[in-house]
């Protein structure tokens, strides 16, 4: 592994253009070098009438948020930074199922192209061993009591290495750090979308038997104890399952089960 902690890596737009064309991401692709937010960009554009399958995908990050108000910074080079539009016709109670696929969808992706063994620590997060890979945002906008559009970004850490500056909360790892390579960020966001755009349309035409063994399968947590904080509570228990909607379902010591919905939730495991 050289020596470099961010090596050279420059994403092309026109190269992921041509790369995704043809495909559901192919009808409107945005980069920027440098963006505070690639989620707060594509809500913007999503109110404005962006069309469904919009990409934006940023180089940088100067306040790329996270869950519960949580923000970091990432610089140029070192992470696949990007958020999808999705203007299904979802119920409000299936869109965490959106994060789960996109989390399955670059986990089997880093495993078949990297090697990389990454687990879905839920709700949001891919871990390689005991740390951070990536991380998940969802938000979504309604109207009336229908979800108007749902968006995905996703931060994953690909040359990302300790030498850098980027703020990391916890113990975090990265694709070149796993590997002792260097993988194309843009080769790797190509094939994160064809995979979730495969998964979107099964589930979108109501197979999702499949998605949902996977998301299980691939989980960090399932058979373990864990402490979930809602902010209003703390909940300990045994995770059994993540559901169709991709809510967790925890044991509690009393053996009643309860389910447990994404929303601002903090979870560590014991």
């Amino acid at each position: 592994m050289t020596n470099d902690p961010r090596p050279s890596d420059p994403i092309d737009p026109q190269e992921l253009r041509r790369a995704l064309s043809g495909t559901f991401f192919g009808v409107d692709l945005r980069y920027h070098a440098t963006l505070e937010s690639t989620n707060s960009l594509l809500k913007s554009l999503a109110a404005n009438g962006a069309p469904d399958g919009t990409v934006v995908v940023a180089d940088a990050q100067t306040g790329g948020r996270g869950r519960v108000g949580r923000s970091w910074l990432s610089l140029p080079g070192a992470n696949l930074l990007f958020s999808i539009l999705l203007r299904a016709r979802v119920e409000p109670e299936q869109v965490f199922a959106l994060t789960m696929i996109l989390a399955v969808s670059a986990a089997e992706v880093l495993h078949r192209r990297t090697g990389v063994a990454a687990r879905i620590k839920w709700p949001n997060d891919l871990y390689a061993g005991q740390r951070k890979l990536a991380g998940i945002l969802t938000e979504f906008g309604v109207k009336g009591s229908s979800v108007d559009y749902v968006v995905l970004g996703m931060g994953l850490n690909v040359q990302w290495h300790p030498a850098g500056q980027e703020e990391i909360r916890g113990p975090a790892t990265s694709v070149r750090m796993e590997t002792g390579k260097v993988f194309p960020r843009a080769d790797l966001l190509v094939r994160i979308l064809k995979e979730f755009e495969n998964s979107y349309g099964a589930f979108l035409n109501g197979d999702t038997h499949l998605i949902y063994s996977k998301w299980n399968d691939l989980s960090l947590i399932l058979g373990r104890n864990v402490m979930v904080e809602t902010g209003a509570e703390t909940i300990r228990g045994r995770a059994v399952r993540i559901d169709q909607t991709g809510a967790l379902i925890l044991e509690l010591e009393s053996g009643v089960r309860r389910k447990i919905l994404c929303g601002d939730v903090s979870l560590r495991l014991e």
